[in-house]
Parts: structure tokens; sequence; C-alpha cells
């Protein structure tokens, strides 16, 4: 070791790689629990819909997803995270959204 290190910028390359490469893993792992979550609450809520006594909680957790669906969506101004979820989830946000429009507009 000397007095004297010069600095190495292929080192800095290198480190900015790992670094990207390390973001790029954490964000993966993030929106895959994600949406894994939001898929569990909407198939849950669409299992739980048919049966006797507690039918009821098929539309809350229905609507646990897509409220979920929808908080990511507007939070995700800088696509960090890519959601995959049911088809029907998207349309039943939709319904959510314009349900929302409608009050905001009757305001």
């Amino acid at each position: 070791m000397g007095l004297f290190s010069a600095p190495n910028p292929a080192d800095w390359i290198v480190s900015i790689k790992d670094d990207n490469l390390k973001r790029a893993a954490v964000e993966t792992g993030i929106s895959i629990a994600y949406s894994q979550y939001i898929t569990f609450l909407y198939s849950f809520g669409n299992a739980l819909q048919g049966k006797r006594f507690i039918g009821f909680l098929g539309g809350v957790f229905i609507n646990m997803a897509a409220s979920a669906f929808k908080l990511l969506q507007l939070q995700n101004t800088e696509k960090l995270i890519y959601l995959s979820v049911p088809t029907a989830l998207i349309e039943d946000t939709k319904l959510l959204n314009s349900i929302w429009w409608e009050k905001e507009q009757s305001k």
C-alpha cells in the first residue's frame, strides 16, 4: 500500500452496475409481493362470495384488493413496480373509479 492511490474509474462503473442490479432485484421482489397480496385478496374474496354465513366478507376482500391496486397505481408515478393482477380485478377497479368519480362530481 502506497502513500497515494489513484481512483479507478473501472471500479466506479462496476459498482454502479452492481447498484442498478441490486435496485432492479429489490423492485422485482416488491412487485411480486404486492401482486401476490392483491391476487390473494381478490381470489379469497371471490371464494367467499358463495358461502352461506360469511358471504358478505367476499365483497370486503374484493374491495380491499381493488383499493390496494388503485392506491399502488396512483403512488407508482415513477414506474418502479409492475403489478400483475387478474383482469377481473382491473374491471372492478374501473367500477370503483366510476363510483369515486360520481361521488366527487356530486360534491
